[in-house]
């Protein structure tokens, strides 16, 4: 089967392999979700791009699509490493334990449990891992993650964030306009806006560099306050 950008943004066969991952494991191919990836990671970013532009209206985000991480490593292979050394889902604080165990979240169960809630959530932005009914797991593509060419894995980060409903906006806008990034995050406090302009920005850096490497113009970002 030759796979789309349509495809890729209806998430069809995502929604398929991770069903038959967490359901019926005997039937689950780790090659056929490489090849999956491989193929929509072949097309080109400027078609996600013009595909992006054409959605109308643009989906509605709220605070909680408005990245939060503390690791990026946690949040891509540190995280598929985690949750793939069980079969069963995990809590936040679980996660969080699996990442760091030994260190000091694990003495302190507020920490712990915001931690593993930031990073899996940012996996989960990432398509790494998916949940259902408050446990997280791994879902079709972070498990084949770890086996995917560096490149490959900044191409499916850069046009996951074009399907996400936050990121879909900033970064068609930097395709059009130098783009400040807190005007996207107005319903955010400003300090908290201050405290994930960094998280934000090395998420955007996948595309930054999927653009660089594709040759696809692209605006600064800015980060001004008025």
């Amino acid at each position: 089967m030759k796979y789309t950008v349509e495809d890729f943004y209806s998430k069809k066969f995502e929604d398929e392999s991770n069903e038959i991952l967490l359901n019926e494991r005997w039937l689950f191919s780790e090659k056929a979700v490489e090849d999956y990836v491989i193929q929509i990671t072949n097309i080109s970013l400027s078609d996600y791009i013009s595909y992006c532009e054409s959605l109308s209206p643009s989906p509605n985000y709220t605070s909680k699509d408005i990245t939060q991480l503390s690791s990026l490593y946690d949040c891509t292979s540190g995280m598929c490493k985690a949750l793939k050394e069980v079969d069963h889902g995990l809590s936040f604080t679980e996660i969080a334990t699996k990442l760091h165990d030994g260190q000091y979240y694990k003495y302190n169960s507020g920490a712990l449990t915001k931690y593993g809630e930031n990073q899996v959530k940012t996996a989960s932005q990432l398509g790494l891992t998916i949940c259902i009914k408050d446990l997280w797991y791994l879902s079709s593509i972070g498990q084949i993650f770890p086996n995917l060419a560096d490149d490959i894995q900044n191409k499916y980060f850069s046009i996951c964030l074009l399907r996400d409903p936050f990121y879909s906006r900033v970064l068609c806008s930097m395709c059009k306009q130098e783009t400040n990034l807190p005007n996207y995050m107005t319903i955010l406090s400003e300090s908290t806006q201050k405290r994930r302009l960094s998280n934000c920005k090395q998420l955007i850096n996948f595309f930054i560099k999927q653009c660089n490497t594709e040759s696809i113009n692209i605006y600064p970002i800015t980060t001004n306050f008025n």
